[in-house]
């Protein structure tokens, strides 16, 4: 029960957190989200005075355990609850649910009789009293009627629009149900009209009831949380996602389902949590999955604090397509947005550099990445505890926890600037030029950062294998690499603890799909290089042989002479040639690189005397262009066999290539695409003509191609 532990703990700080908005803070004991559709005002006597039909509006109401736990049968709200209890005279205008309207007044009539009465409450008492509820509502015009007197279930009319309820109830087979209709209340003053208070914001109201709910003591017993004799939950929240959620963490049922039989002989001795402690813990977890938890599907990965100060969360903080109020906070001053480490602000370090790309151009993403954590390590105590959780359901009405663990924060951090550092590599981001889809011009960016485990899923597998089902396994076993690392230093050669490797099989996956630029369209083969040098990258980083063990510069390697990583620059040379030379032909087709791509790993030799043959033709109409062009086919020309010379003897070899070769080429691609973006920006430091982004024909219009 640690989890459950944490979150107990965790509401009792998360409580006092009151200059949050209204709608941020967590909700007390005794109180659910639901949705409501009518809002009913009446004065402090309990006379209506209007009502409005209410359009996504999410209120906090007062429950029962056995309320909050309802699906059939009678279990009424106290205050705030749909039609077919409230209203007394909801039978007789025809409606089809059952009517709980004696239980419901009944409950809160014995509130209202309490020594936690409020005056709201026996406003709204003295009101549904009088069984008008209905008849108020239709004289509205809120619910319309048929010529018989009932219900209008289905609006058929074209000529009128359609009443407000159609919009905000349910539709089944294109009908209606009013009694499924949710009712909140505003008690206005009698005195003064001007001053209206909403039942659901009132903290007041929700004290007194709290206290008479304390009042209603269960069945005592151990509390195995606590650790002492308290009153037993006898039913646990659910609506933990959403509000519509049903699943539950903790269900038990031994009187029909028979449970627990041949192993306890009663339900609670398989999980006695105190009322108090589960109504914390659950609603500190409902509170902690609204406000920061990463969610695909029914899915949801979270990291807390006890202290409840937001925490960076190991599956999305470093997401490039987090709009701005999400990004990471650097101090107090205000945050640094992703799209600070594009390839625009690594400029300076080029223009330092000249043409030399061999600097590391990762360093410049590490130091923002440590400066970020940074941020979050300096707002949290070193003895703050963390919790990672993962949650999921397999049926509508069972949740399980599938991942569990317990940090301090500078193991937690560690092993976050571990994945992110280890994992790093050029990732393509689109976007437009003033955010709107259909008028703005679309822009994509290389910006150095690790792709998101939902990105490298989507490396892996296609479109037509990638189930939810699958999309979550993989989520599942990437977040132990994620949280996993070991030891107190990024550098993983100086960890004390062996790092938690990343699965060899989507390695090789990710390797596999990218090596197909046929695969998919050109955004998306492009996604998955960058995808798969990252894990490829990360792999070796972390290696679980520490002999094999290798850090990977992020950008183009100079010093790098293995074999697989200069035949991947060579392919990329011999694409750049051949694509710039179909751009001054004002040629549409794709490059003999990238048709040949899929065969260059397995038969490097063989495919690149194939390429080098029909690079001749693009170098002749190159050398007899202009000087300029004459120039850059040359230059293009000695790199070539500057890469065979450092080869040597390596080069005759038709052995397969490893996954290193997409390192060598997607650094050499990006390489020459940098180079571009600072003769665009310097025109005195152009060597070679400046060219135009080329267009292959099966990329889409957001596609960049390769410029020298």
């Amino acid at each position: 029960m640690s989890w459950m532990h944490r979150l107990y703990q965790t509401y009792d700080v998360a409580s006092g957190l009151t200059r949050l908005p209204l709608e941020q803070q967590i909700a007390p004991i005794g109180h659910t989200l639901q949705n409501a559709h009518i809002r009913i005002v009446i004065d402090g006597e309990g006379n209506f005075r209007r009502t409005e039909v209410l359009k996504k509006t999410q209120i906090l109401l007062p429950a029962t355990e056995a309320s909050e736990n309802r699906t059939s049968g009678e279990a009424p709200h106290p205050l705030a609850d749909k039609l077919q209890y409230v209203a007394r005279d909801y039978p007789d205008y025809g409606g089809q649910k059952k009517a709980y309207s004696d239980g419901y007044i009944q409950q809160l009539a014995d509130w209202c009789a309490s020594a936690h009465s409020h005056p709201k409450a026996q406003a709204i008492l003295s009101y549904v009293q009088k069984g008008r509820v209905i008849a108020d509502l239709v004289a509205s015009g809120i619910l319309p009627l048929t010529e018989t007197g009932n219900f209008l279930t289905q609006w058929t009319e074209t000529t009128r629009e359609s009443p407000e309820i159609f919009a905000v109830l349910p539709k089944d087979k294109g009908h209606i149900e009013p009694g499924s209709a949710l009712i909140a209340w505003t008690v206005e003053s009698a005195q003064d009209h001007s001053v209206s208070t909403d039942s659901w914001k009132d903290p007041e109201l929700q004290k007194s009831w709290m206290q008479y709910l304390a009042s209603q003591s269960g069945v005592e017993g151990f509390c195995m949380v606590k650790g002492q004799i308290e009153p037993i939950a006898a039913m646990h929240p659910a609506k933990l996602r959403h509000t519509g959620d049903k699943a539950k963490l903790i269900s038990s049922n031994d009187e029909v389902g028979l449970t627990f039989k041949g192993r306890f002989l009663e339900s609670d001795q398989a999980a006695s949590i105190s009322t108090e402690v589960s109504q914390k813990a659950h609603a500190a977890l409902r509170w902690l999955i609204s406000r920061q938890s990463y969610k695909s599907g029914d899915m949801v990965t979270l990291a807390w604090a006890a202290s409840a100060i937001p925490i960076q969360q190991p599956i999305s903080a470093l997401d490039p397509t987090l709009e701005p109020e999400d990004e990471l906070w650097v101090d107090e001053e205000g945050f640094e947005q992703l799209g600070e480490t594009s390839l625009t602000t690594l400029e300076p370090l080029l223009a330092q550099t000249g043409s030399d790309h061999s600097a590391d151009l990762g360093e410049s993403y590490a130091r923002k990445l440590r400066l970020r954590l940074s941020g979050y390590k300096q707002q949290l105590q070193p003895t703050d505890q963390i919790t990672i959780i993962s949650l999921d359901s397999a049926t509508p009405g069972r949740m399980a926890l599938t991942y569990y663990r317990e940090m301090m924060p500078a193991e937690y951090f560690n092993a976050l600037e571990q994945w992110y550092e280890q994992f790093c590599w050029f990732q393509r981001v689109s976007g437009t030029t003033n955010g709107d889809q259909k008028k703005g011009r679309v822009t994509v960016n290389w910006p150095v950062i690790s792709p998101t485990p939902l990105a490298i899923a989507q490396a892996a597998y296609d479109k037509s294998t990638l189930t939810d089902a699958l999309k979550k396994q993989v989520l599942n076993r990437l977040l132990p690499c994620i949280v996993g690392g070991g030891g107190t230093s990024a550098d993983a050669s100086q960890t004390t603890a062996p790092l938690y490797p990343f699965p060899v099989d989507i390695v090789q996956r990710c390797i596999q799909r990218a090596c197909n630029p046929f695969g998919g369209e050109q955004w998306e083969w492009e996604r998955n290089i960058g995808v798969a040098c990252a894990v490829f990258k990360g792999y070796y980083a972390r290696h679980p042989d520490p002999v094999q063990r290798r850090n990977y510069s992020v950008a183009l390697d100079e010093s790098n002479t293995s074999r697989d990583y200069l035949y991947g620059r060579l392919l990329a040379i011999a694409e750049n040639i051949e694509s710039y030379a179909l751009f001054i032909a004002e040629e549409k087709r794709v490059t003999n690189a990238e048709r040949l791509f899929q065969q260059f790993p397995t038969q490097p030799l063989r495919t690149w005397e194939q390429l080098e043959k029909s690079l001749q033709p693009y170098l002749n109409r190159l050398n007899a262009k202009s000087d300029k062009l004459r120039a850059f086919a040359m230059s293009r020309k000695t790199e070539i066999d500057r890469l065979v010379d450092l080869l040597g003897q390596q080069f005759n070899s038709n052995e397969r290539l490893t996954g290193e070769f997409l390192l060598g080429y997607h650094s050499q691609r990006i390489a020459y695409r940098l180079k571009n973006q600072m003769v665009e920006s310097n025109p005195e430091l152009q060597e070679t003509p400046q060219t135009m982004k080329t267009t292959h024909t099966n990329q889409t219009p957001d596609a960049e191609g390769i410029a020298p």
